[in-house]
């Protein structure tokens, strides 16, 4: 068994702030060894977590994940109630400027609510399971951007789907402007504003697939925030999951040629304007 930092939202912020991008980080700990733990490593990573809330009643979010020998998820069992009361603090709700705005759906419902009346087409929100991904339901109109899995697909748009293409029709007539429905070697899609794009996934050697989709996600908000068009964050976003992919645990760092493959975007999107 081994113990590491997690959690959707801190794998992407981590990746992130490593990566050199100006990160806050909003969420909430218990004040126990693992709360400090993770404060203490997120400052570590250059992010800024003065709006972090210190729960003394609470327990610290834990995840337990079962890996066969091939490196896929088994099994998995959780320990989050924490996030089920949480309020977001009016940090997290304030008009500052940030360019892009991530959360994930260990939020409860109505904070989720808030975020997308908030901040409305920055959101980018990630449906993390199916057990979660009926929490964004009710976003699906609200201009915010889903980054979500098949399986998860499937919840939030309530009618099964067979390819990543389908969920994206259907989000798209359930009003949902844009979105990312990966579908492990099935060629994603991409929603934006009524267009879709199907990228395929390039064949790579599986060794361990934790915190794939987190790498994913990093590389894709490192090419947006950098001013990168949705479909080349996209790719940024799978050249990482490829790295992930061939690591032994989550990914510490974004690679230097995912970093350089984003900055390139950005530059090549520039020279064409």
């Amino acid at each position: 068994m081994t113990r590491r930092p997690g959690g959707v939202a801190r794998n992407v912020a981590v990746l992130l702030g490593r990566a050199g991008v100006p990160c806050r980080f909003i969420s909430v700990v218990g004040d126990d060894a693992a709360g400090h733990e993770l404060m203490a490593e997120l400052g570590a990573a250059g992010i800024d977590t003065s709006a972090m809330v210190l729960d003394a009643a609470g327990r610290t979010g834990t995840y337990l994940a079962i890996h066969d020998e091939a490196g896929e998820l088994v099994s998995a069992i959780s320990d989050l109630g924490l996030y089920d009361g949480f309020v977001l603090p009016q940090a997290a709700l304030a008009a500052s400027g940030d360019p892009l705005v991530f959360a994930d759906a260990n939020l409860a419902v109505g904070e989720l609510g808030r975020l997308a009346a908030a901040h409305g087409d920055r959101l980018v929100v990630d449906a993390i399971s199916r057990a979660k991904a009926p929490r964004l339901r009710p976003l699906v109109d609200s201009g915010a951007m889903f980054i979500c899995n098949l399986p998860s697909a499937e919840l939030l748009v309530g009618h099964s789907v067979n390819r990543p293409v389908e969920a994206a029709e259907r989000l798209a007539t359930a009003g949902a402007r844009r979105a990312v429905v990966t579908g492990g070697s099935k060629p994603l899609a991409i929603l934006e504003n009524g267009r879709i794009t199907e990228l395929a996934p390039q064949p790579t050697e599986v060794v361990d697939v934790t915190g794939v989709g987190d790498a994913q996600t990093a590389g894709l908000l490192l090419a947006l925030s950098a001013g990168v068009s949705l479909v080349a964050a996209v790719g940024v976003g799978m050249a990482a999951a490829r790295a992930a992919l061939a690591t032994a645990g989550a990914l510490r760092e974004l690679p230097a040629g995912v970093v350089a493959m984003a900055i390139e975007a950005s530059v090549g999107q520039t020279t064409e304007a």
